[in-house]
């Protein structure tokens, strides 16, 4: 092989290698996205949840409330869009040795980008797909932000200044007596100032869904010092919810 031939077979067996190489790594670095896995959406799959709620209303002792809640996927059905939701009864009572009585039906729907919930005729964007740190978005795109809910007689802004956003992804924790692999924690409201506290964070876990909510809706127009959440609350609520079973 003269010394020309043999150059040229070199560098093409430097391409050939590199290029293979640059496939083989390609490979190796995609990994399929399962964010999908973190909203399960299964006919007949349910959950159930400690919630514990305290009720604030002026020159009014504070109600603390606890109850037991399952939701359950039970059907499914087409909105006018043709899209399909998932039809979720959520059951309540007060002790384990109550019967459940269904309180509300919600809606789920799960697309390629987002996963959403309708609640109390209220469209709520809960994540999107795929998962990235610090990654925002508007949660209420489909409601309004100005919308007064009466909660215990008193109005309120629950929604407002809402943003939806990723504080941790792929985190193991702990729920109750459970130990998840793998959660993702959702913040679509984390603000508080002189006459106002909105706080909404939710936690997914995969393969189960929901494993925690915890909500703070607090106002008060009290003239005082510093002001300190939730004591110096003149109405709203706080909410926790957390899983204590599932299928």
């Amino acid at each position: 092989m003269n010394t020309n031939s043999l150059l040229l077979w070199s560098i093409g067996f430097l391409l050939f290698f590199g290029t293979a190489c640059k496939d083989s790594q390609t490979l190796v670095d995609v990994a399929p996205d399962t964010s999908q896995e973190y909203f399960p959406l299964t006919i007949g799959k349910y959950l159930i949840y400690s919630v514990d709620s305290v009720f604030y209303k002026e020159d009014n002792p504070t109600d603390t409330v606890r109850i037991l809640a399952r939701e359950t996927i039970t059907d499914t059905l087409r909105d006018n869009e043709g899209a399909l939701y998932y039809r979720v009864e959520r059951s309540e009572r007060a002790t384990v040795n109550e019967p459940w009585v269904i309180r509300q039906v919600l809606g789920l729907k799960q697309t390629k980008t987002q996963a959403e919930r309708i609640e109390n005729n209220q469209r709520f964007i809960s994540l999107t797909f795929p998962f990235q740190r610090n990654e925002t978005w508007n949660g209420i795109a489909f409601n309004s932000d100005s919308l007064q809910i009466t909660v215990r007689g008193e109005v309120i802004e629950i929604y407002k200044d809402w943003e939806s956003q990723y504080d941790e992804i792929f985190v193991p924790q702990a729920v109750n007596t459970f130990l998840f692999d793998s959660t993702v924690v959702v913040l679509h409201a984390n603000s508080d100032n002189f006459i106002e506290q909105r706080f909404n964070k939710e936690v997914y876990a995969k393969g189960i869904g929901l494993v925690v909510k915890e909500m703070a809706i607090l106002d008060s127009q009290l003239n005082n010092g510093d002001r300190v959440w939730p004591d110096d609350a003149e109405k709203g609520f706080t909410m926790r919810q957390t899983l204590i079973e599932h299928n």
